[in-house]
């Protein structure tokens, strides 16, 4: 009587590992952009404060804040800071987030680090934000224009993979 061995080969078992390595090739990238995008959106609700101060002090003053104080805020830009996100400035009414803390490395080096938001004076006087590289709302001109003090865009330093969809080109 024959005794019949049951179980994986060596063959076999080679091949499962192979193809989870090739999963796991595709999955943890793709994770890691998922977890810095987050970390960036972290940031625009932080600035969700300043862009209602610029607000106010456009519809007030019908001029962009020169700076933070300008704003009513305070004059450090630290304040306005998170897990993710190192400050939040204002200068001539556009918004820069820095990104810096506890981002990820991808995010938060000198020169990658910043995320923008310009306003922009819509034809019936809205206020109209542009995030980061997305393009300029139509119809509308920089805040200020009409008074001479006019904003001014700023091109973001953060990779456009990592900025939301209302964000890129």
């Amino acid at each position: 009587m024959k005794h019949r061995q049951s179980g994986f080969t060596l063959i076999e078992l080679m091949v499962v590992v192979t193809i989870i390595g090739i999963l796991a090739s595709f999955a943890i990238p793709a994770y890691q952009d998922y977890t810095i995008r987050a970390q960036v959106s972290e940031g625009l609700g932080i600035a969700s404060i300043a862009r209602a101060a610029v607000a106010e002090e456009f519809l007030t003053e019908g001029l962009p804040p020169t700076d933070r104080t300008d704003a009513g805020m305070s004059a450090d830009p630290a304040d306005s800071s998170g897990r993710y996100v190192a400050s939040v400035d204002i200068e001539n009414g556009v918004l820069t987030i820095t990104y810096g803390n506890e981002a990820n490395p991808q995010i938060a080096g000198a020169g990658a680090n910043t995320l923008t938001l310009t306003p922009y004076e819509s034809s019936d006087l809205n206020l109209v934000w542009r995030c980061g590289s997305a393009p300029a709302p139509p119809g509308a001109e920089l805040l200020g224009t009409a008074a001479g003090m006019a904003a001014a865009y700023v091109e973001p330093t953060l990779p456009v993979r990592y900025l939301p969809a209302a964000c890129r080109p």
